[in-house]
């Protein structure tokens, strides 16, 4: 019956998307493939933005927790911090140098994603989560993509994680952006909720 269900609710998922494979450009027969390369473009201009949301996983023990984040170009500040701000971590910087701290402890590194794996005990794919958190796919290859009529991006394959869009969130003067994002890399499955996008091209914002 499980089963059955999860099949349901992915052919649910996916009834009206486009499947596109890399590069989207080179199959003209996909008829969502233009309002998704509209869509990403559009998209790929947010180099400011900023956001408040949930994370928490699927592991036995499971992990809950809040995430705050500011890109702006390819600087970031990341804060993930779990119930009355115990555990997680703060990641600020660029990926050619990212100051990563813990409590009282303070680390530089050019692998923030290994170095954060190792603090939680699970992946936390900050390298990449820049992108997906837009929408997009990061740089590179991708194994698949679904679209939908609107060009939004509602499944990704990518790195060795899959990731859903189910929902997505309209802020104002901005492009569609998710609002629920589920990644799952077969070892630590993550459901992010989004609260709040803001400072979107970098309009004032309050503090997060």
């Amino acid at each position: 019956m499980k089963h059955l269900l999860l099949f349901v609710t992915l052919v649910s998922l996916l009834a009206g998307c486009a499947v596109i494979r890399q590069p989207p450009e080179a199959e003209p027969g996909v008829a969502d493939a233009a309002a998704w390369q509209a869509h990403r473009e559009t998209l790929a201009e947010l180099k400011t933005w900023a956001l408040q949301g949930r994370v928490a996983t699927g592991q036995l023990l499971g992990w809950t927790g809040n995430l705050n984040w500011r890109q702006s170009g390819e600087d970031f500040d990341v804060r993930l911090s779990g119930p009355m701000g115990a555990g997680g971590f703060r990641a600020s910087g660029t990926l050619d140098r990212v100051v990563i701290r813990t409590g009282d402890r303070r680390m530089v590194t050019t692998e923030p994603d290994a170095l954060v794996e190792r603090t939680l005990g699970w992946t936390f794919p900050l390298e990449p989560l820049r992108y997906w958190g837009r929408g997009l796919p990061a740089p590179g290859g991708y194994d698949r993509i679904s679209v939908d009529a609107q060009g939004r991006l509602v499944a990704l394959e990518q790195d060795g994680w899959k990731i859903a869009f189910p929902e997505y969130a309209e802020p104002d003067g901005a492009p569609a952006l998710p609002e629920r994002i589920v990644l799952d890399n077969g070892e630590t499955r993550i459901r992010l909720v989004v609260d709040r996008w803001f400072d979107i091209g970098g309009a004032s914002a309050p503090d997060a």
